[in-house]
């Protein structure tokens, strides 16, 4: 059966009205380095460690692509091994999608960043610029500046005066935050797309409020020539009282039947989990610091980041999206709320969390327990042997064992097919170790393999056995995403050239992608 599928029609399948899973298998470097709108960042070498998350259905159309070197010919055959039925191939790779005169863009997380962008051509969010924002603290303006993006993010560098505030929370918490109709409100983060959804949240959400997106965030804050905060723990933890809380309930309640959103309980919910016809996800999006979800098959995601990066959590077009929060439906109804309009079927599930029991099946667990370990006494036979990092490049970059190569899975059989020598496998992940050795039998069953569990104590026991010298990072190292890197590290060309990335994304998108969104009226 030819499986191969042309540029064209993968176009026509995601304009249509059918779930799709356009994945791209290269590493994440490759990816960021030019992919098709839509297609969603599987690498290889963690292919069989993310494919279940990310495509919960296994009759979905499943569509692959690759530099056409023969990558989405692997992919497939340990899809179909792991039960998908409906896998296909890309002819000849993006460069098959760039010969129908199809656009490749560059970067991580494009759907959500060209979303927002279409958000405010659409809706025409105020801004306000550092420069003016400024002007208004030196005058001791009424005001309040709210950072939208997870603590952790807003603690490595801040708008003074500014107070953390993640984006899902903002409609929940603002009464608690704001008490005067009179007080100005901004919304920044990082760049763009947290401050003009956040904004516009609160916009469409009634606030009667003037409310603003800081232009460009911290980045057009620090391009203006401004100092930023560091480590600043301004977190707002207040929830609003139960007064409140009941009428922000039966505001979302309000908001999310006009825009036909439903509201399901647990029976319904588990129906839709059971669908085998439609991939249906199930997040929690409060925003808690301290604890991931116990509840298997739910994820826990704050709404203000699965809105920003919806494709690292979901790999289908189309699906279905279920969100629950503390029960307050808020912060569930407001993700909804855009996600719907980033072409998914949403629906709020209305329990409390420790209420909810489910029935969902779990994903692929990785582990080996018959692989042969090795000690550091043994690389002092280095001369028959040959080691292998497969650690990520970053961390292979600041300190290895000497003598040793880095090695991607995706690279796994040009390294290894000439080789004579036993390997040794230096890893820190066990999951990515059992998927090459997999592969390596598969390729090489003559060879035999040890493996060195990566223990950073040892550098200081064991000193003569390490390389600490720093390795600069370069293209080579295929699964660093190096888009984004420079940005904030004081780099104002790099800053620049995100920020004019961010802004040429509407005028990049064809009518079709830019209609695949619904992005239409919210009805307030």
């Amino acid at each position: 059966m030819n499986n191969n599928v042309d540029a064209k029609t993968v176009k026509a399948w995601i304009s249509d009205n059918k779930e799709i899973a356009f994945i791209d298998v290269r590493e994440i470097s490759q990816h960021t380095g030019g992919h098709p709108l839509f297609s969603v960042s599987i690498p290889y070498s963690i292919f069989e460690i993310n494919i279940e998350k990310l495509l919960p259905n296994k009759t979905v159309r499943v569509v692959l692509c690759d530099n056409n070197n023969g990558i989405s010919e692997l992919a497939f055959k340990h899809a179909n091994t792991l039960g998908y039925t409906k896998v296909f191939i890309l002819k000849n790779g993006v460069k098959g999608w760039l010969e129908a005169n199809f656009k490749l863009f560059d970067g991580i997380n494009v759907p959500s960043k060209s979303f927002g962008e279409l958000v405010e051509h659409k809706f025409h969010t105020p801004s306000i610029t550092p420069i003016d924002l400024l002007h208004k603290q030196n005058k001791k303006e009424d005001i309040v500046i709210l950072d939208g993006r997870p603590f952790e993010e807003y603690k490595k560098m801040s708008i003074p005066q500014s107070i953390c505030c993640p984006n899902a929370e903002l409609p929940y918490k603002i009464s608690s935050i704001v008490k005067d109709t009179k007080t100005e409100i901004i919304i920044n983060c990082a760049g763009r797309t947290r401050s003009i959804i956040g904004a516009q949240t609160l916009i469409n959400f009634g606030i009667k409020n003037r409310v603003y997106a800081l232009e460009n965030g911290t980045q057009g804050w620090f391009l203006s020539d401004l100092k930023l905060d560091n480590n600043k723990k301004n977190y707002f933890n207040i929830n609003p009282n139960e007064f409140e809380k009941e009428k922000l309930k039966n505001k979302i309640l309000n908001l999310l039947d006009k825009n036909h959103i439903q509201v399901i309980g647990l029976s319904e919910v588990q129906s839709l989990i059971e669908d085998e016809t439609r991939s249906t996800y199930i997040f929690n999006v409060k925003t808690d610091l301290s604890s991931e979800n116990s509840i298997p098959g739910i994820r826990n995601v704050p709404g203000g980041q699965l809105v920003q990066a919806t494709d690292n959590y979901v790999g289908v077009l189309k699906s279905r999206i279920i969100l629950l929060d503390e029960g307050d439906l808020v912060r569930a109804g407001t993700t909804a709320l855009w996600l719907k309009k980033m072409n998914f079927e949403c629906y709020v599930c209305k329990e409390m969390e420790k209420e909810i029991k489910l029935n969902i099946k779990d994903h692929i667990k990785f582990k080996n327990t018959s692989l042969n370990y090795a000690k550091l006494d043994d690389f002092k036979e280095l001369d028959k042997c040959v080691i292998f990092d497969i650690r990520k490049s970053i961390d292979y970059c600041e300190a290895r064992l000497k003598n040793s190569v880095w090695l991607n899975r995706s690279s796994l059989k040009q390294n290894t097919s000439n080789l004579l020598q036993n390997i040794i496998i230096i890893f820190d992940d066990i999951s990515m170790l059992t998927l090459i050795v997999k592969d390596l039998k598969e390729l090489r069953p003559e060879i035999q393999v040890q493996v060195y569990h990566w223990d950073k104590e040892e550098i200081h026991k064991f000193p003569e056995y390490f390389d600490q010298n720093i390795i600069n990072l370069d293209k080579k190292y295929i699964d660093f995403n190096f888009h984004t890197y420079m940005r904030h590290n004081g780099n104002k060309d790099h800053a620049k050239q995100y920020l004019k990335w961010e802004t040429d994304l509407l005028e990049k998108m064809d009518e079709e992608e830019i209609n695949f969104f619904k992005i239409g009226n919210i009805e307030l």
